[in-house]
């Protein structure tokens, strides 16, 4: 399986939820952190910020505003910014996901895993993000990244709407790959939960943002996480463990 798999199925137009973010980056800060990630604890969803030390989808130095939203948690607990998205547009986008991802642990041929999506024990998070003009931080940023390079925590990790330039990722032979523009088509590729079940025989996306040649450029991105729900049970190396005990697992990566 390829690092980077490109579906047939178009993107989606992210007209509404850049919107929706757009207007909640925009509001003061004494409303933006009524929804911070320890206003829901759980899974990931939240809202982190640049600078911040707590953040579980971030580092303190990277140069993003995120918001996560999920399956997991009821629509009136997020901000209203967010509510006709999704109201409207959520169960589209992660129907035309799932689909993909069922092909995906089709070929991955890894038992127990499409029992996951058909016992209905795979959920769907998204991470919003928007990455501010770099000029506009006021300053120098610590590394050549905006966001640094890691694993993320999904079965898999899908771009609904396609993608700007920035990502990119740590080939087999340690190299970085430059993924470019993607604009036609949704892509996927491994999380770190297929690794932990795998037992490291298939390994999960090491992956980053890059800084922009033009140091005046924001960016918008959109990634769909499938996760186990937090509260389903799977067997793993003979244990029966639930998706909150592999979250944790996975932050102990960090």
């Amino acid at each position: 399986m390829k690092a980077i798999i490109e579906s047939q199925t178009p993107i989606l137009q992210d007209s509404s939820v850049k919107k929706a973010l757009s207007s909640f980056i925009n509001q003061p800060d004494s409303y933006k952190s009524k929804f911070l990630q320890s206003a829901y604890n759980v899974g990931f969803d939240g809202y982190s910020y640049i600078g911040q030390k707590d953040s579980l989808n971030q580092y303190d130095t990277d140069l993003l505003h995120s918001f996560v939203i999920s399956d997991f948690v009821s629509v009136d607990k997020y901000p209203k910014e967010f509510h006709q998205f999704l109201a409207t547009e959520w169960q589209v986008l992660t129907t035309a996901i799932k689909t993909i991802e069922l092909e995906l642990a089709e070929q991955l041929n890894l038992p127990g895993l499409i029992q996951l999506y058909q016992e209905d024990k795979v959920g769907y998070m998204m991470s919003c993000n928007f990455y501010p003009d770099p000029k506009r931080l006021q300053a120098e940023a610590e590394t050549n990244v905006r966001l640094s390079s890691h694993k993320d925590a999904s079965i898999f990790t899908t771009f609904p709407f396609g993608i700007d330039k920035g990502l990119a990722y740590t080939t087999n032979e340690n190299n970085i790959q430059n993924v470019g523009v993607v604009n036609q088509h949704m892509f996927s590729f491994k999380g770190y939960f297929i690794e932990y079940f795998s037992n490291h025989q298939q390994q999960a996306l090491q992956h980053q943002v890059d800084l922009p040649e033009n140091p005046s450029s924001e960016r918008f991105s959109f990634a769909v996480f499938s996760l186990p729900k937090p509260k389903s049970t799977f067997y793993h190396n003979g244990k029966l463990i639930s998706g909150a005990t592999y979250f944790n697992d996975y932050l102990s990566l960090f």
